[in-house]
């Protein structure tokens, strides 16, 4: 108790000696010209644009410089009572010492992670006009830094899973090789998120909510990369169907070709997955309103999981099969190498089934189809195999 005495003591003769000083020095008749005035919001306010849905760009414009007492974490200066008139205190944290410090160092990793050099271009002064809570209003430089940190680490996950390719992707979309930071009005946003425009990668924050979930701001990044590369076209394959094609088709489909092959006694065998015809497909069926089911686990994701489940369809194809014992029944390799005569087994998909419910077998021309429909796509992938010497 006689600790808080002392203080609030020493604090109302330090506030009495303050605005002495205030007034022998005539600043408390300039308040116009004080430094220390509550951050002026824009005259403009976030807008949606087609593009973008931020609020009016500031690049290229002067940047307007945050008191210094934000700028330098615990400089009292010569007038401390610009300090009270923003309501800071000696344990704001800065910008200067807690981002503009570390932004080198950030920045040289940023370019060896990508491999060209980029730079994070953030106006602490705009962003700092949406503080609300305590956090961003009390320590904006290490806000900033936590979001730029955390999208580092968000860049280094994507660069491990998407690798070489990945990275050359995003360079190519964010061509200016720059993240920036700006509010957004975007409803389908959550507290924060990013995209790509105008050549950046652009940290975005919903207004009210600056500070809040920091290292999330690029989780999105690859749904980010696919709008930004997206050209409209169904029958153009975006970022996230061709990575899962890369990822989790290709490196494994030659074991299920070796598996089948066997199986069938056939010297030559060739697995057509029919991506591009299948993903058109399966676009043009989910564009419609009334088909979007975000929640079916077919379509739920699925241009990110495309190779996956065309995968899955080769493989649980060929378990049926030996687990039928068709590897050991050479009148059913006889069958099969009669009527798959082209040495080729496809994925396709079709308007409507001829039998089956889900998908189905048939041969056509020589080639054996394992066939489904957009409605139906990944579900029950193993049937088709169990209907085999049916249509043989």
């Amino acid at each position: 108790m006689d600790f808080l005495k002392k203080a609030k003591a020493q604090l109302a003769e330090t506030q009495n000696d303050l605005a002495k000083a205030t007034q022998s020095l005539g600043l408390g008749d300039k308040k116009e010209e004080s430094s220390s005035r509550e951050p002026q919001s824009t005259n403009s306010t976030p807008i949606n644009t087609p593009a973008t849905s931020v609020a009016p760009s500031t690049a290229g414009a002067p940047k307007a410089k945050l008191p210094l007492a934000i700028r330098k974490n615990g400089l009292w200066l010569l007038f401390p009572p610009l300090l009270v008139c923003h309501k800071l205190t000696g344990a704001t944290m800065i910008v200067r010492d807690n981002w503009e410090s570390h932004q080198q160092g950030i920045e040289a990793k940023l370019s060896k992670l990508l491999g060209v050099p980029w730079k994070v271009d953030i106006d602490a002064s705009y962003i700092y006009q949406y503080a609300q809570s305590n956090y961003s209003k009390d320590n904006p430089g290490d806000m900033i830094k936590s979001y730029v940190e955390g999208a580092l680490n968000s860049l280094e996950k994507y660069a491990d899973n998407y690798s070489d390719e990945g990275k050359s992707e995003l360079n190519s979309l964010a061509s200016s090789h720059t993240i920036t930071m700006d509010v957004t009005t975007r409803e389908d946003i959550r507290y924060t998120a990013c995209e790509i425009a105008s050549g950046s990668l652009r940290i975005l924050f919903v207004k009210g909510d600056l500070g809040t979930n920091v290292t999330d701001s690029l989780d999105n990044l690859s749904d980010a990369i696919n709008k930004a590369g997206s050209t409209g076209d169904n029958t153009n394959m975006d970022f996230n169907a061709k990575s899962s094609i890369r990822n989790d088709y290709e490196p494994k489909i030659d074991r299920v070709k070796a598996k089948l092959q066997k199986l069938f006694a056939l010297p030559v065998l060739e697995l057509e997955p029919n991506f591009e015809h299948n993903y058109a497909a399966i676009a043009a069926w989910m564009s419609h309103p009334k088909n979007q089911k975000p929640d079916s686990y077919g379509h739920r994701d699925w241009q990110k999981r495309i190779g996956e489940f065309t995968y899955e369809y080769f493989y649980q194809f060929a378990e049926v099969c030996e687990n039928k014992g068709f590897g050991d029944d050479e009148m059913v390799q006889e069958g099969i190498q009669e009527a798959v005569e082209k040495n080729q087994i496809a994925l396709r998909i079709v308007d409507k089934l001829d039998k089956g419910r889900y998908n189905e077998c048939a041969v056509e021309n020589g080639v054996l189809y394992i066939q489904t429909t957009a409605e139906f796509w990944a579900i029950n992938v193993g049937d088709p195999g169990y209907e085999l010497m049916n249509v043989l």
